[in-house]
């Protein structure tokens, strides 16, 4: 997971619900920021011509043939891609336009939890027009868009997390592929005898144990009322400190870093590593690049504990959203709606790679997993390997609230993390003083929380 900047601070009220001026919650400190103009270049409805709003996303490989397909499909709406140079650009240039008062877009891709645009004022309540058409997106992509059970955003595409075993380590050592955390720990040290590692933690990325916390049950911020309640110490998170506290404690995994990628697929290719939990889109990058493992590899559905066999499957995303000032939202999710469509789908191939957009947004996207499943990488069918991503992203979470302050507290886990895995500290403490950094922002923003 990429590091991203540090937010602003929130000025703007969030109301759970407009009909409810009596349960408005304000999350954010109080003040007022100046309102963005309306049009976003939109021509007026009924006045001889489509409906033109602006989209922002930073996508260059699929998204303008979308856009270009969407256009041609009808005549109500005309889209204007914008594309900024990445996702630290957009936030830069979107937080600039939203001070400055200028005429916003109608569609900007998340660059940041969604929770964080809600608390900065940012994003327009859109549960009116999402909800007659929700049945076009799955759970999981329907949860990645609500905040307090309103929709905030557009549902969009999560990715869910399945692993990659290497099997032929597996049969070697003479241990079953584990189903369960439990089974996981208890076949670690046979691996590790055998000079195999079970999983890489790299020190720069805690993503991992974010996700086990999210299938874990954990909820690090909740809306409690008027003010946030903040508990990155609950059951959840306690249960994957412990996990990854024995992998570290045993040394039981490897610490290859993602800023060295040939490195890190040369010791991922050479037989002394066992698991690698990975999403549909990382499959492609390992078969270029694995030489001597290919074929060793078998895709199984994300272990569970065995407490909770219906947990889900970890994934998380930060959807698009409709910023306040848009005068056509419906804009906004028709091209949602698009996108999620057969034409939509095909429109998003790559003329020169020929793959798609696996469409993650939606309820069953089965057709789609041959055009995403690598040639020679498993040693079983794609036909079998897709199965095991379609069940996973049926089961997809999709939800973790990340707070009013996510760009301020993401850089400071990362650096706690990397502390944590190098043994200077327990992960304990470091999620303990994370979430010291938690309400020190949130004091310095004025922001009301309570902590448990």
């Amino acid at each position: 997971m990429r590091t991203h900047p540090r937010g602003v601070r929130s000025t703007i009220p969030l109301r759970a619900s407009a009909a409810a001026a009596a349960g408005a919650l304000l999350l954010s400190a109080c003040g007022s920021t100046p309102q963005p103009s309306t049009g976003s270049g939109a021509s007026a409805a009924g006045g001889g011509g489509p409906v033109t709003v602006e989209m922002w996303d930073w996508d260059t490989t699929s998204v303008p043939h979308v856009v270009a397909a969407f256009n041609a499909s009808q005549q109500d709406y005309r889209i204007k891609l914008v594309t900024p140079a990445s996702n630290e650009a957009a936030q830069t240039n979107f937080q600039n336009l939203m001070a400055s008062g200028g005429p916003v877009p109608c569609v900007v891709k998340g660059f940041t939890g969604l929770t964080s645009v809600v608390a900065e004022g940012w994003a327009q309540d859109i549960t009116d027009i999402v909800k007659a058409k929700e049945a076009a997106f799955s759970s999981g992509a329907r949860a990645s868009a609500e905040v307090n059970g309103r929709y905030f955003g557009l549902p969009s595409g999560v990715d869910a997390q399945f692993m990659m075993v290497n099997k032929a380590v597996y049969d070697k050592v003479g241990v079953p592929v584990p189903k369960t955390w439990e089974e996981l720990l208890a076949v670690a040290p046979k691996l590790k005898a055998a000079g195999v590692d079970s999983l890489n933690l790299p020190g720069e990325d805690p993503s991992g144990f974010i996700n086990m916390a999210q299938q874990s049950g954990a909820e690090w911020f909740a809306i409690d009322g008027d003010r946030w309640r903040v508990n990155l110490l609950d059951k959840g998170t306690l249960r994957a400190i412990d996990f990854y506290q024995k992998l570290i404690d045993n040394d039981w995994v490897s610490n290859e870093t993602y800023k060295d990628r040939p490195a890190l697929y040369a010791y991922f290719d050479s037989g002394k590593l066992a698991n690698v939990p990975l999403a549909w889109w990382s499959m492609g990058g390992y078969a270029t690049n694995f030489k001597q493992s290919k074929g060793d590899w078998a895709a199984v559905t994300n272990p569970t504990w065995a407490d909770t066999p219906d947990a889900g499957v970890p994934g998380r995303t930060n959807p698009s959203f409709v910023p306040k000032g848009c005068e056509h939202p419906e804009a906004a999710l028709a091209y949602a709606l698009f996108a999620a469509t057969p034409d939509g789908i095909a429109a998003s191939k790559d003329p020169e790679s020929g793959a798609i957009a696996f469409p993650a947004q939606i309820a069953d996207p089965s057709a789609y997993t041959e055009g995403i499943v690598p040639d020679g990488l498993f040693g079983e069918p794609k036909a079998q390997v897709g199965k095991i991503v379609v069940a996973s992203q049926q089961k997809v979470i999709g939800k973790f609230e990340t707070g009013p302050d996510y760009n301020a507290w993401f850089p400071e886990l990362q650096d706690q993390w990397g502390k944590a895995v190098a043994g200077k500290q327990t992960l304990r403490q470091a999620l303990e003083n994370v979430q010291q950094f938690i309400t020190s922002d949130l004091d310095g923003k004025g922001i009301s929380y309570t902590v448990g």
